[in-house]
């Protein structure tokens, strides 16, 4: 008897214990075009960096803004400037894998390609001094993906495409590049640019005009759809701590969100200081 109330307590106890998430096995080898949520929204991504010109520039307005991007790294790119992924990492930006040299894959074997891609992850996380660095995201150079989406998954890595091409990488002014994306604007659109590979000083200048103009319109910013899932929150921004202090503009993460300190803060919870902190949003 006594045995079949203690058998019947612990199935009690069982039951009513919470059940952990499921999460899926990983992502399906589909090309994604939109933002993981609907609406009024776009994603932002810039290709071909770090770039030791561009990219603290592009940091630095991003952050103006109060804005979190997709930035697809370069492998070789990468290894030659660990500050700037350290800073894409620290302000909470996704990762994205954009090869390890820029190459045409699209021929490729996907034992090539898995080479190629471990080795640049295997980069860019070294870069960043974080062996476990969330690298949701996999970007073929030039739109030639081959069989290289279904490799990206077999790795962890969602295929990400875009809906919108302001084509800034063909040497345009800031005013053509602006007139471009505002021609193509959709909702749930991820949208491509460049950070690096060339001058990108225009594509600068245009997204200082057009996220706040974008913004006041009523839209808002996100990370591209991931497919798969659902999936733990992959935060790149260090986890806030009650006792360090930080400055104005800071990024952290808590309980998978970010946040971005609006002054010098210490002590003050992201998730319950409004006043303190910007929500920026899930990882």
């Amino acid at each position: 008897m006594r045995l079949r109330v203690l058998a019947t307590c612990v199935t009690t106890a069982l039951s009513l214990t919470p059940a952990a998430p499921a999460y899926a096995d990983g992502p399906t080898g589909e090309l994604v075009r939109t933002t993981r949520t609907g609406g009024q929204v776009v994603a932002l991504t810039f290709d071909d960096g770090p770039s030791a010109l561009y990219t603290p520039k592009l940091l630095d307005l991003l952050r103006r803004l109060r804005v979190r991007a997709t930035f697809c790294l370069i492998g070789s790119q990468a290894k030659a400037n660990p500050g700037l992924v350290r800073d894409i990492a620290a302000d909470g930006h996704a990762l994205c894998n954009h090869s390890y040299d820029h190459d045409f894959m699209s021929t490729w074997t996907p034992e090539r390609i898995q080479a190629d891609l471990t080795a640049t992850n295997d980069e860019i996380r070294a870069a960043a001094g974080d062996p476990d660095l969330p690298i949701r995201y996999f970007r073929a150079p030039y739109g030639a993906w081959g069989v290289t989406p279904r490799t990206a998954a077999d790795l962890g890595m969602t295929a990400l495409a875009w809906a919108v091409d302001p084509t800034d990488w063909d040497g345009s002014p800031s005013d053509v590049i602006i007139q471009r994306l505002n021609a193509q604007l959709k909702p749930t659109a991820v949208i491509l640019s460049h950070d690096g590979g060339g001058d990108r000083d225009p594509t600068i200048a245009a997204y200082e005009q057009v996220i706040p103009q974008w913004r006041k319109a009523g839209w808002s910013y996100d990370l591209p759809a991931v497919t798969g899932g659902p999936y733990p929150p992959a935060c790149t921004a260090p986890a806030w701590r009650p006792h360090t202090l930080y400055g104005k503009d800071k990024r952290v993460s808590h309980d998978g969100r970010v946040y971005q300190a609006r002054w010098w803060t210490k002590l003050a919870n992201p998730a319950t200081a409004r006043w303190v902190w910007h929500d920026l949003g899930p990882c």
